[in-house]
């Protein structure tokens, strides 16, 4: 990776700032992007994965890198991929997008884990950690202390590091010590920054809240590095920020939120039971995960809040089965399962079985890829590239 970054001869010297965690990377990215554009700079985000298109993983200001810059970042990095793992190739194609657009601020969200990461190839000013949860356990250890560890591996000497809240306080202490022993200064996101999110914002739920105190702690260390951030850009870009696939409804009657573990399902209960005093329509559950997932520890906080659940799968090697999500939601105790595939399929029949209800789609990207692009919604991608079947370790 790093020979790729070197031969692409990058001129350009953004500040970087590059994220990890569990859960709300890409949140936190978006807070601190909208931040950035509203105190007047340019901004480019690399995150992962897209739904629709792949060039939504580049975000040049507000929307998805454009077609012709896209090919142009192709054409200028395949010659150097050599065997890079698609993801690999995305990070390279990202560092030139971002050096050919002279971009203020560069913003990596972290694949996975942290320490093998290919963003952690390139320079980072600042580092962040959003929050430690189980997931890809096979690939970066079984306990909460050894996925620490594995994100813990972005912090550089000397590179201001900053923990957010969504992790036990032991893991989170873990987290600074880590860093320390790095030689970066350790910050914790806390009480302080959490007072200073304001009331509204775009992006629903306590968990957004966490990941906006993080973005702000973020932008505080911005402004230490030079950077200019006024108190009114700081509130405007937070209100105002976005991201696709996250608790966002896409049609009348249809949510599509993209938890795809535990913690993700026990941030996005709290939500729903929070929406309830907004909107009395109940809901009805569509889900499909990734076969690696613990199906029950995903269900557990949704089954009580839903009438009923639609288990459904993507169309991708990847994905576990519906008849496995159905089973795990009947032991589980929701009160209806069906079991229907395609996803558009499942959509259907929980619209014709369930008018007047509120539809929400959930626990797979590739899921709510799919259904958008059943729908018409995002455009097609300029390559047929996608991720490849299975993920790869790190490494």
């Amino acid at each position: 990776m790093r020979a790729c970054l070197s031969a692409l001869d990058l001129q350009h010297r953004p500040v970087v700032v590059q994220v990890a965690g569990t859960n709300g990377k890409g949140s936190t990215c978006q807070f601190i992007a909208s931040v950035a554009r509203a105190a007047g700079y340019r901004v480019g985000v690399f995150s992962s994965p897209h739904l629709v298109t792949v060039r939504e993983r580049f975000t040049l200001d507000e929307g998805p890198v454009s077609v012709e810059r896209f090919m142009a970042a192709y054409q200028a990095v395949r010659e150097e991929v050599g065997e890079l793992t698609f993801f690999e190739q995305m990070t390279a194609l990202a560092a030139w997008i971002f050096d050919d657009a002279k971009v203020d601020l560069a913003i990596y969200e972290v694949g996975l884990g942290g320490r093998l990461d290919s963003t952690s190839a390139l320079r980072a000013d600042l580092t962040l950690v959003s929050g430690i949860g189980l997931d890809h356990e096979e690939f970066l250890g079984s306990t909460l202390e050894a996925i620490a560890s594995e994100k813990a591996g972005i912090f550089r000497e000397g590179v201001p590091a900053i923990i957010g809240m969504s992790a036990p306080h032991a893991i989170r202490e873990q987290l600074v010590d880590m860093a320390r022993a790095t030689q970066a200064p350790a910050h914790l996101v806390g009480a302080a920054e959490l007072a200073r999110v304001p009331e509204e914002l775009c992006m629903c739920g306590p968990h957004q809240r966490a990941n906006a105190a993080l973005a702000l702690a973020a932008c505080d260390a911005l402004v230490g590095l030079g950077m200019a951030i006024p108190e009114p850009a700081l509130s405007e870009g937070l209100r105002n920020a976005r991201l696709a696939g996250r608790f966002e409804r896409i049609e009348s009657d249809l949510w599509i939120d993209g938890a795809h573990n535990g913690q993700a399902a026990l941030a996005l209960a709290l939500l729903l039971a929070e929406e309830a005093s907004l909107d009395p329509r109940p809901w009805v559950l569509v889900v499909g995960l990734s076969r690696e997932k613990r199906i029950a520890e995903f269900l557990a906080p949704l089954v009580g809040l839903c009438t009923a659940i639609y288990a459904t799968s993507a169309s991708n090697e990847r994905a576990q089965s519906a008849a496995a999500i159905a089973e795990a939601a009947r032991q589980a105790g929701a009160a209806r399962v069906e079991c229907v595939q395609p996803g558009t399929e499942a959509l259907r029949e929980a619209r014709k079985n369930f008018p007047g209800h509120r539809i929400l789609v959930t626990g797979s990207l590739l899921l709510l890829g799919e259904l958008l692009a059943e729908l018409g919604h995002g455009d097609p991608d300029p390559l047929p590239l996608s991720d490849p079947s299975a993920p790869r370790p790190p490494g």
